[in-house]
């Protein structure tokens, strides 16, 4: 809700700054008007509109990296632990206990990534994801 509200504010601002500036302009001097100044304006909007893309473009490909390498860890931890699981396997019926520990923790993990605000972590899984797993 907060970043609606930054765009309400934001959007307030900028027309304001127009309705500022066209209340501006009937106070300035003419020769403030000229075709000259006029240009040099134009130049220095469209500098700032570069700058502004290359700013963003910067923010948008920092957030994909961030978002690129929490996948790409989440992927991995996912592929150490059901590799783990199928060695614990392979151990015979020994491991039962140890395997029934690990996904009990797996389920832990889950819930404990996917809290929702507001909610109080227990210790006991209790999502969708404990069905899945505690079978």
């Amino acid at each position: 809700m907060i970043s609606i509200e930054i765009s309400w504010i934001v959007s307030l601002c900028v027309f304001g700054g127009a309705l500022l500036g066209m209340f501006l302009r009937a106070a300035l001097p003419e020769h403030h008007l000229s075709a000259e100044s006029k240009d040099i304006i134009k130049l220095w909007m469209g500098l700032v509109g570069t700058i502004s893309a290359f700013v963003l473009g910067l923010l948008i490909a920092s957030a994909m990296g961030s978002y690129n390498t929490q996948r790409s860890e989440l992927t991995q931890m996912s592929t150490n632990i059901i590799l783990l699981d199928g060695v614990l396997a392979q151990y015979g019926p020994e491991t039962k206990e140890v395997r029934g520990l690990l996904r009990r923790a797996v389920a832990t993990a889950i819930d404990r990534m996917w809290l929702k605000k507001g909610s109080q972590y227990s210790e006991e899984p209790t999502g969708a994801w404990s069905e899945v797993f505690l079978k």
